[in-house]
């Protein structure tokens, strides 16, 4: 997949997510979709009518992300926040909490079988929204040989606060 179509994917599954958040089933939506991070990605039957409609003939680790991303999406209550990727959010808390390191650092070196938990584990400790079009133009190329992805976080995470606070 090319960066432009990852971005595209990104931005319209982000777009549908919201748009189900304005629609009074939110609430049970949202229920579910959190209760599916318990699960395999994809696994959980009752999300099947929110995320299903999008995905359409999506399979593998593609359909696996968004699955993923709308639990995320779910647990973090839709508060997207475009530029705050999760890198950045845990940085935030490592700043007052220097534990958050050891979770970050496992989060990086997640397999497959791994990543769904860390990153549930990672998002539910930060506080306010994530850039969730970043997140899931991210896990889209997690696997990737050069690891470029895990990188950019590591970057991101490491990177030291600019004069006057911003990054």
């Amino acid at each position: 997949m090319t960066k432009e179509a990852a971005k595209d994917l990104a931005e319209a599954f982000i777009d549908y997510l919201g748009g189900l958040k304005t629609t009074k089933c939110w609430t049970p939506a949202r229920a579910a979709l959190r209760r599916s991070l318990a699960f395999d990605p994809g696994a959980y039957p009752p999300v099947f009518p929110y995320v299903e409609p999008f995905i359409g003939g999506e399979d593998g680790w593609r359909r696996e992300v968004l699955y993923l991303v709308a639990g995320l999406y779910a647990l973090k209550d839709g508060e997207h926040q475009p530029g705050r990727t999760l890198a950045l959010a845990l940085r935030e808390l490592w700043e007052k909490r220097q534990s958050v390191e050891g979770r970050f650092l496992a989060l990086l070196d997640a397999d497959r079988d791994e990543l769904p938990f860390r990153l549930r584990q990672a998002a539910g400790m930060v506080e306010g929204g994530i850039d969730f079009s970043a997140l899931t133009r991210d896990l889209l190329d997690w696997f990737h040989p050069d690891r470029y992805r895990q990188a950019k976080w590591a970057r991101e995470f490491y990177r030291k606060r600019e004069e006057g606070g911003g990054q």
